[in-house]
């Protein structure tokens, strides 16, 4: 079982994402991590709509992130997405953003699966534990 799977994304700054002063905005970084986890679920086959479809939510529960260098408009930024380990009842997630090879901002976020109508936790989906079992 490979828990580490890390999955690369291709992200351009957009000009909405960027504050008076044409950094890109801090709160952007959260999501740019979702783009990239769900770029990180569609490469091993999954689907966060048939997730919901099947009565499970996955909110974030924690998140960090480190901001080391400023990007801007129109920069290309390479998301890098690892599973930290086998999921459960969370599952987790780190991310380095790079720009030009370079470490920009570097974050972490941990998801629990909600049952929709109870929203109490649940033991992660076996369709999605299976993955990482072949």
């Amino acid at each position: 079982m490979n828990s580490k799977i890390t999955h690369s994304t291709i992200i351009e700054v957009r000009y909405s994402e960027t504050d008076s002063m044409s950094y890109t905005h801090h709160s952007n970084y959260l999501k740019f991590y979702e783009i990239g986890r769900l770029s990180w679920f569609k490469k091993i086959g999954f689907s966060y709509r048939k997730l919901e479809k099947n009565g499970i939510i996955m909110p974030v529960v924690d998140a960090k992130i480190k901001y080391r260098k400023p990007s801007f408009f129109e920069d290309e930024l390479k998301i890098q997405t690892t599973l930290v380990s086998k999921p459960n009842k969370f599952i987790e997630f780190e991310y380095v953003v790079y720009k030009n090879n370079q470490v920009i901002n570097e974050g972490y976020t941990k998801l629990v699966f909600l049952n929709i109508n109870s929203q109490k936790p649940i033991r992660c989906p076996k369709n999605l534990l299976d993955v990482f079992n072949n």
